[in-house]
């Protein structure tokens, strides 16, 4: 596909493709799991519904607990959360081709433990715009349908579309190295909400690759989605954008693309706020360089800026740099093809210019390490300083301790 956002159903059902076949043959602290009689059952269950209907199935399971060093007076120092994933696609037709048509399905499910979570830990708790996680929050009710669409094309193909119930924020200037449940966590350090991106629902994106460096992405979608329900489509409020991805300097075949997506949010109906919109009509600018610093690819830099006009995104400009080191130790157990599943070290540097009135521009520095705890379950330790958290101007420096396990099935 054209997007390498981890969350992405498509994407996300590769990686746990993946993590089957290398997690045989990779080290890890503990060599059984807990797990493994379930995962066996699981794992079964998800063969005979493919050698049955042809449909391959994933599912990923995502814990986090996180604790503040301070709060705003009254609010909450810790919160715990879940969230699980379960993805799938039905080749229909040209099964096996390039040209390939398969129905896509990604199922989101979130769910909270105690009086407050991780995701409301920032903004509440803290008074952060940054946030401190994401996704992890709670749903009501707890499973909800966020993609579901029809998915046709392929690179040999030099086309590809989707239609349906997709998710923008999962599509434009994504990084396979910028992923909530793998590897960074808060929002302005994963996501692109110096753009107005509207919530998941109808609408349809598409692509052509140029060549082996170059593609281009169009995207249209509702401005008045709203994952919990249908959107209101009909209302003619719509979210466009058109994005270059480009190859520029890659070291290695797994290179990322550096992305230019330009965007138009014609606003809600009611003018009131969703996902990273704030309701209003504008338009902006978001520009990622991704770039392999080293021949075995294993260190990678990413730098980003977005910018947002008439105060229509969340952010109305957004700064950062990334970087990462995946395998650190040396172990030479992965090879450029499976690296992105390797141990890895990163740290980051993120910067918010807020849309919302009164706020202040804050900043977030984060280091992080995730290694395998077991085959099939990686754990990660985070460190973030919250600098001037933007609706707190009382405090100027606040601390967040992270764990997060992920296990895949």
């Amino acid at each position: 596909g054209m997007t390498s956002d981890p969350l992405d159903p498509v994407v996300e059902l590769q990686r746990i493709q993946a993590r089957r076949t290398i997690a045989k043959t990779r080290d890890s602290l503990f060599r059984t799991s807990p797990l493994t009689p379930l995962r066996g059952a699981w794992l079964r269950a998800e063969e005979r519904l493919h050698e049955t209907t042809g449909i391959q199935f994933g599912t990923a399971v995502n814990h986090l607990m996180q604790q503040l060093d301070r709060s705003l007076p009254g609010e909450d120092t810790f919160g715990m959360s879940t969230n699980m994933t379960l993805v799938g696609t039905w080749g229909l037709c040209d099964v096996g081709g390039p040209k390939q048509g398969e129905l896509t399905l990604g199922i989101d499910g979130r769910w909270g433990y105690g009086p407050e979570f991780p995701t409301n830990l920032g903004p509440n708790s803290l008074g952060s715009l940054g946030f401190t996680a994401n996704p992890y929050g709670e749903y009501d009710p707890a499973f909800i349908v966020r993609n579901l669409f029809w998915r046709q094309g392929s690179r040999d193909a030099g086309w590809m579309y989707r239609i349906g119930h997709i998710t923008p924020d999962q599509f434009l200037n994504t990084s396979a190295h910028l992923n909530p449940n793998g590897t960074y966590h808060p929002i302005l350090g994963t996501g692109a909400f110096a753009a107005a991106l509207p919530d998941s629902g109808w609408g349809m994106a598409a692509g052509v690759y140029l060549n082996d460096r170059v593609n281009l992405v169009g995207l249209v979608s509702d401005a008045n989605a709203n994952r919990f329900t249908m959107g209101d489509l009909g209302e003619g409020d719509l979210f466009t954008a058109f994005e270059i991805q480009a190859k520029i300097m890659p070291l290695t075949k797994n290179a990322g693309y550096s992305k230019i997506t330009l965007w138009h949010n014609d606003g809600t109906v009611d003018g009131s706020a969703m996902n990273g919109s704030t309701g209003r009509e504008g338009w902006g600018v978001f520009i990622k360089h991704e770039q392999e610093l080293t021949c075995d690819g294993r260190a990678i830099a990413i730098g980003r800026w977005g910018r947002g006009f008439n105060d229509s995104a969340l952010y109305e400009q957004l700064a950062a740099a990334h970087f990462l080191l995946y395998d650190p130790f040396c172990s030479g157990q992965y090879n450029d093809g499976d690296l992105i599943h390797a141990d890895v070290i990163g740290t980051a540097y993120n910067w918010i210019q807020p849309a919302q009135g009164g706020a202040r521009d804050e900043s977030n520095v984060e280091l992080f390490y995730r290694f395998p705890l077991f085959p099939y379950t990686d754990m990660t330790l985070s460190y973030q300083a919250i600098i001037h958290p933007a609706l707190d101007p009382n405090n100027d420096y606040a601390s967040v301790f992270s764990l997060r396990l992920r296990s895949t099935f």
